[in-house]
C-alpha cells in the first residue's frame, strides 16, 4: 500500500477550515438577520393578534347585540352559530343542541328554499327572501332573510350567514290593511250614497252611485268641480259654506240642493262635504263629498204628514171611541164617538190635555163593576202590553169591547191608545149564534145520515150517533182512529186516498165504497165529501155524509138482471117477429100468385065483376103484406139499432126523391138551407119519407106541393113538412099517431107509418105535432134533440 501525501491532507484540511469559517460567518450573519426578522415578525404578529382580538370583540358585541336573528350555517344547513335573537325566534340553541335549518322549513316550501340556497351559492347573496318556518314550539312564523356566503383564503364558500327577521305580524297587518282597503273600496262602491274625493275642488275619484245620482258618466265628472258638472235648480248657501271650509272656518258642512240631472230630471239632494287636513295643506286641499238623492225621502215625509192628517180625520170619523193619552195620562187626541158612548158633554178639541185618571173615576159609575174597571186600567198601564177584545158590561145593558196599544218612540214609552167599541149587537148575535150552533149540533147528532169529520191524515175527529149506528162502533172506539184503516178493504182505501188528493184542490163530490161494519158484515156506503177549511182558509181535513145504500145496490143488481133478461127477450121477440113476418108473407105471396094464375087462365071466361073482385083481392093482399112489413119495422125500431153519423139532410131528401113516385102535378120544395146533423141517416129517411109520402098520397089539388122547412134551436133541430092536401080535423091530431089508426081507407094506408115516425122521434127525445086546416092542407112538425141520451 502506498502511503498518502501529508501535504495534500494538510491543504485539504486547511481549505475545509477556511470554508467552515466562511460558512460560520455567513450563518452567523444570516442568524442575526433571521433573529432581527423574527423579532419584527413577532412584533407584527402581536400587533395583528391584538387587532384580530379587537375586531373579534367588536364583531362579538355586534353579533350578540343584533335586534334581528343572526345565523351562521355550513353548506349542508347545520347551524354553526346563532345569536340570542335567533334562539328567541326559533326556540333552538346551537350551543346546546344540533340544529338543522332545512327541518325548520314549513311543509311545501322545501323546494322554494332549495332554489334560494342554490341562488345564494351562485351569487354569494340573496335579499328579501320570505319563507315560513316551524319553531321548536310548533308555531309557524313568516321570516324575511338577507344572507351571504363566507369565503376562505381561496375565495371558496365555506359557510353562509344571514339576518333573519320575523315579519309574521307585519304581514298580518299588511293583509289586514289590504283587506280593510278592499272592504272600504267595496263599501264605497256599493254605497247608495254618491261619494267623491276632490283635490283643490276637482274630482279625482267617485263611485257608481255618484254618477248615477247626477246622471253623468264618469268621464264627464273626473277632473271637474261639482258646480261645473250640474246646474243648480235653485240658489243655496252651498258655495258660501264651501268657501268657509277652504278658509279653515269649517271642517264639514251639510247642504240641501236641487239639481237638474243629465236627463233633465230635477232631484233634491243632501250634500255632505268634509275637509281632509294635511300637514302640507298649504300646498293642496282635499275634500270628501257625499251626495244622497233625498227626493223620495222628502216626498215620503210630505206623504207621511198627509197620511197623519188623513189618519187624524179617519180617527175622528171612526165608529169606535178612540182615546190617545201621553205617558202622563193626559189626553192627546180623541174622537166624537168616544165622547158619545161615554156621554161626555164636550167636544174632542176641548178634551185635549184633560186628566184621564179623573175622567176614569167619573166614568166608572157607567159599568157594572166600577171598582174592577179602575183596577183593571191600572193593571194594563203597569204591564204596558197589548190588550185586544176585552169585554166590559155597562149598567144600562150595553157591552163594550176594549183594546189597548202601548206606544213607543226609539224604545221610549210615549203613551198609549185606548179603543172602545159598542158590541152589544155583536154579543147578542154571538149568543144567537151559539144557540144556533147547539141547535144544529143536536140536529147533526140525531140525523139519520152518518156524519164523519177527519183531519188531513184521515184521523177521525168527530162522529154523530147515526155514523156509530152505521159502522157498529162507539164514538170512543172511533175518535183518533184512521177511518180507511178501520172500515175499508184495499180497493176502497185507494179511493179514499184519491179523494184526499182532490180535497186539497178544493173538490167536493160523492162516491161509493165498500166497507165492513164492526161485526164484519160488508156494506155499501154512499159518501158525500167536502174539504174542511179553518177561518184562515187553510185545509184542516174533510167532512163526509154517509148513507148506507146496500139495499139500493141490491135493487140495482136485481134491476140489471131484469134488464139483461128483458134484453134477451127483446132479441128473441125481434127474431120471432122476423120469423112470423116471413111465415105470414109466404102464404100471402102464394095466394097472390094463385089468384094471378086463375085470373090469367080464365081471362076469357071471367066477367067484369069477377075481374074487379080479383083486383080487390090483389089490393087486399098487397095491403096485408105492407101491414106485416110495417109491423116488423115498428117492432125493430130500438135505441140500440140507432147509429148516429154526420148526415146531410139534402142528400137524404135526394134519396127519397129517387125512391118514391112523385106525380107531375106535385112539387117537392125546400124552403131554406137544410143542415148537416148527427143522426141515424136511415131513421131520418124513414121519418121524412113517411111524412112526404102521406102528403103526396092525400093531395087532392090539381097543383100540389110538399115544402120542407128547418129551424135550429139551442138544444134541438126542428123540421116541418107542409102540404096543401086534404087537411085533418083537429080531433084526430093525436089519434093519427097511434098504431093501426088511419083516417081513410086508401089502399096504401096501413095505419103504421105515423106510428113509426113518432117512435123514431121519441128515440131522439123529440116531439111530433101538426097544424092543419081541413081542405087547405097540413104541416107536420118534428124535433130531434141535438145530444140525445144513448144510455
Amino acid at each position: 500500500m502506498k502511503t498518502a501525501n501529508p501535504d495534500l491532507y494538510k491543504r485539504i484540511i486547511e481549505r475545509e477550515r477556511k470554508a467552515r469559517k466562511i460558512a460560520e460567518s455567513i450563518l452567523e450573519e444570516k442568524s442575526s438577520e433571521l433573529y432581527t426578522l423574527s423579532n419584527k415578525l413577532k412584533k407584527s404578529n402581536e400587533r395583528l393578534q391584538s387587532l384580530i382580538y379587537q375586531k373579534n370583540s367588536e364583531l362579538e358585541g355586534l353579533f350578540e347585540n343584533l335586534a334581528d336573528a343572526y345565523v351562521v350555517i355550513d353548506l349542508e344547513g347545520h347551524v354553526l352559530k346563532m345569536n340570542d335573537a335567533a334562539v328567541s325566534l326559533m326556540g333552538y340553541d346551537s350551543s346546546k343542541e344540533l340544529v338543522f335549518l332545512p327541518k325548520m322549513v314549513a311543509k311545501g316550501e322545501q323546494e322554494h328554499v332549495s332554489e334560494a340556497f342554490a341562488s345564494l351559492l351562485k351569487t354569494s347573496s340573496i335579499t328579501n327572501f320570505k319563507v315560513n318556518i316551524i319553531t321548536k314550539s310548533g308555531e309557524t312564523r313568516l321570516v324575511h332573510i338577507n344572507a351571504s356566503t363566507i369565503l376562505d383564503e381561496n375565495n371558496l364558500a365555506v359557510a353562509a350567514q344571514g339576518i333573519v327577521r320575523d315579519i309574521t305580524s307585519e304581514e298580518k297587518k299588511a293583509k289586514i290593511i289590504e283587506e280593510q282597503k278592499r272592504q272600504l273600496e267595496f263599501i264605497v262602491n256599493s254605497s247608495p250614497l254618491g261619494i267623491a274625493l276632490t283635490t283643490n275642488g276637482l274630482i279625482e275619484k267617485c263611485n257608481d252611485s255618484f254618477t248615477r245620482i247626477l246622471g253623468y258618466p264618469e268621464s264627464e265628472i273626473l277632473g271637474k268641480n261639482l258646480k261645473s258638472i250640474t246646474i243648480a235648480a235653485e240658489e243655496s248657501d252651498y258655495e258660501f259654506q264651501r268657501e268657509a271650509l277652504h278658509n279653515g272656518k269649517l271642517d264639514s258642512f251639510v247642504a240641501t240642493q236641487k239639481y237638474i240631472t243629465n236627463s233633465g230630471q230635477i232631484i233634491r239632494t243632501k250634500i255632505n262635504v268634509s275637509a281632509i287636513r294635511h300637514s302640507d295643506s298649504v300646498m293642496h286641499q282635499q275634500e270628501v263629498i257625499t251626495i244622497e238623492d233625498v227626493t223620495n225621502e222628502l216626498l215620503a215625509k210630505e206623504k207621511l204628514v198627509e197620511s197623519e192628517n188623513r189618519l187624524s180625520a179617519l180617527i175622528l170619523k171612526l165608529q169606535s171611541g178612540v182615546l190617545l193619552e201621553d205617558e202622563n195620562r193626559k189626553v192627546v187626541l180623541t174622537n166624537p164617538m168616544f165622547c158619545d158612548i161615554f156621554g161626555i158633554p164636550a167636544s174632542p178639541e176641548d178634551m185635549v190635555g184633560a186628566d184621564c185618571d179623573a175622567a176614569a173615576e167619573q166614568s166608572k159609575i157607567l159599568f157594572k163593576k166600577p171598582e174592577e174597571f179602575i183596577k183593571r186600567i191600572s193593571e194594563i198601564l203597569d204591564k204596558r202590553e197589548i190588550v185586544t177584545a176585552e169585554e166590559l158590561e155597562l149598567v144600562d145593558g150595553r157591552v163594550f169591547e176594549r183594546d189597548f196599544i202601548p206606544i213607543y218612540s226609539n224604545r221610549n214609552y210615549t203613551g198609549h191608545l185606548w179603543s172602545y167599541t159598542d158590541v152589544t149587537l155583536k154579543r147578542r148575535y154571538k149568543n144567537n149564534l151559539q144557540q144556533q150552533k147547539e141547535k144544529y149540533s143536536n140536529i147533526i147528532a140525531n140525523m139519520n145520515l152518518g156524519l164523519l169529520e177527519v183531519d188531513t191524515e184521515d184521523h177521525i175527529l168527530m162522529v154523530n150517533q147515526s155514523f156509530c149506528d152505521l159502522s157498529g162502533y162507539s164514538e170512543t172506539e172511533l175518535v183518533g182512529q184512521k177511518a180507511a184503516e178501520l172500515f175499508m178493504p184495499p180497493k176502497s182505501k185507494k179511493i179514499i186516498l184519491d179523494k184526499f188528493k182532490s180535497r186539497k184542490q178544493g173538490v167536493s163530490d160523492s162516491y161509493e165504497v165498500e166497507v165492513y161494519r164492526k161485526n164484519g158484515v160488508k156494506r155499501n156506503w154512499l159518501i158525500s165529501g167536502a174539504p174542511n177549511f179553518d177561518i184562515n182558509g187553510k185545509l184542516v181535513g174533510s167532512i163526509g155524509i154517509h148513507l148506507d145504500i146496500t139495499e139500493l145496490k141490491n135493487l140495482e143488481a136485481q134491476k140489471e138482471k131484469l134488464l139483461k133478461t128483458l134484453e134477451k127477450s127483446n132479441i128473441e121477440l125481434q127474431e120471432y117477429a122476423h120469423v112470423v113476418s116471413h111465415d105470414l108473407k109466404s102464404p100471402l105471396r102464394s095466394i097472390n100468385a094463385l089468384a094471378s094464375w086463375i085470373k090469367e087462365d080464365n081471362a076469357e071466361t071471367l066477367d067484369e065483376q069477377s075481374l074487379e073482385n080479383f083486383s080487390i083481392l090483389e089490393t087486399t093482399l098487397e095491403k096485408m103484406e105492407s101491414l106485416i112489413s110495417g109491423i116488423l119495422n115498428y117492432s125493430s125500431i130500438q135505441l140500440e139499432s140507432i147509429h148516429d153519423e154526420a148526415t146531410d139532410v139534402n142528400e137524404v131528401l135526394s134519396d127519397i126523391k129517387d125512391l118514391i113516385f112523385i106525380p107531375e102535378h106535385i112539387e117537392l120544395i125546400t124552403a131554406n138551407e137544410l143542415p148537416v146533423i148527427q143522426v141515424d141517416k136511415t131513421r131520418l129517411q124513414q121519418v121524412l119519407q113517411n111524412l112526404i109520402g102521406n102528403a103526396i098520397r092525400y093531395c087532392d089539388k090539381e097543383k100540389g106541393y110538399v115544402k120542407i122547412h128547418y129551424t135550429e134551436e139551442k138544444e134541438r133541430h126542428i123540421f116541418a113538412v107542409e102540404d096543401n092536401g086534404i087537411g085533418i080535423e083537429k080531433a084526430y091530431h093525436h089519434k093519427i099517431f097511434n098504431i093501426f089508426q088511419s083516417l081513410t081507407d086508401h089502399k096504401e094506408s096501413t095505419g103504421i107509418g105515423l106510428s113509426i115516425v113518432k117512435k123514431i122521434v121519441n128515440l131522439y127525445e123529440g116531439d111530433i105535432w101538426l097544424e092543419s086546416t081541413p081542405g087547405l092542407g097540413s104541416t107536420f112538425y118534428f124535433s130531434l134533440k141535438k145530444e140525445h141520451n144513448e144510455d
